[in-house]
């Protein structure tokens, strides 16, 4: 080989490096969790239907009474960078909850993106196990989450993301909401978490898609809903977090962040 074909294929290694997709770089699952990603869809129209019901999480460690009152998304699994999902029949239904508990904590939260320190804040909404497009008078066994205001770095790298819809790319913003396994309580009925390790942590993402007509079922409604994707959805990683015993009214995250630069 002379020198000038071994500087050329120098040259192009370097450059493959260079630019190899920003994706390479995802590391594995925290061990334990499950390894299902999830995307949203929102409504055209979200559907109002106020209802009380009790739940408990980590978070607030007794039944404490929330008012749902309107569905405003659809939450389907999503394939990222060809993850595995562990069951497609499991999707989720996001509800807004009036009831807006202040709340503050701090965390290490651990998944694909890495592992890094966040801020915990108040609650905003709760996803419930759901079909699409099946109907059973038994509801999936998966979570119940509580879902909070959250505040952490975005992704380092862009995901592709496929579904049986349709595939897009896209570059997460920065962590926005964490969603926290809980016990909810509804018409005397209790459902416990089934896996209190998988949280689920939620970065924007900008996708736009066609307009969807599925049909959505959980424990509160069964209805055909046009759904569709329009800024901002968000995409949800499977992750684990490790609560950091704090001073409430000091703490930040970017003072947390400076302990473990």
């Amino acid at each position: 080989m002379n020198r000038r074909l071994a500087l050329l294929l120098l040259t192009a290694a370097v450059a493959l490096v260079a630019f190899a997709p920003r994706t390479s770089r995802a590391q594995a699952n925290p061990p334990t969790v499950d390894p299902t990603h999830y995307w949203t869809y929102q409504l055209e129209r979200p559907f109002g239907m106020p209802t009380p019901i009790l739940a408990r999480d980590q978070f607030f460690l007794g039944y404490t009474p929330l008012l749902v009152d309107s569905l405003e998304r659809l939450v389907n699994w999503v394939y990222k960078n060809n993850s595995p999902v562990r069951d497609t029949m499991i999707h989720y239904t996001w509800w807004n909850i009036a009831t807006k508990l202040p709340m503050h904590a701090s965390a290490i939260l651990q998944n694909q993106f890495g592992q890094y320190p966040i801020d915990v804040f108040d609650l905003d909404f709760m996803l419930v196990p759901a079909w699409k497009n099946y109907q059973s008078p038994v509801f999936p066994i998966a979570n119940h989450y509580l879902c909070y205001h959250a505040q952490g770095p975005p992704p380092p790298f862009g995901v592709e993301l496929r579904d049986e819809w349709r595939t897009d790319f896209q570059y997460p913003g920065p962590l926005q909401f964490l969603c926290v396994p809980c016990w909810k309580e509804h018409n005397g009925q209790v459902f416990a978490p089934v896996d209190t390790v998988t949280h689920l942590a939620l970065y924007p993402i900008m996708p736009q898609s066609p307009v969807f007509y599925p049909l959505i079922s959980d424990q509160f409604l069964s209805y055909p809903q046009y759904v569709f994707q329009r800024p901002v959805e968000y995409l949800m990683v499977p992750s684990v977090k490790t609560l950091i015993p704090t001073d409430t009214k000091n703490t930040t995250w970017g003072r947390i962040k400076q302990i473990y630069r």
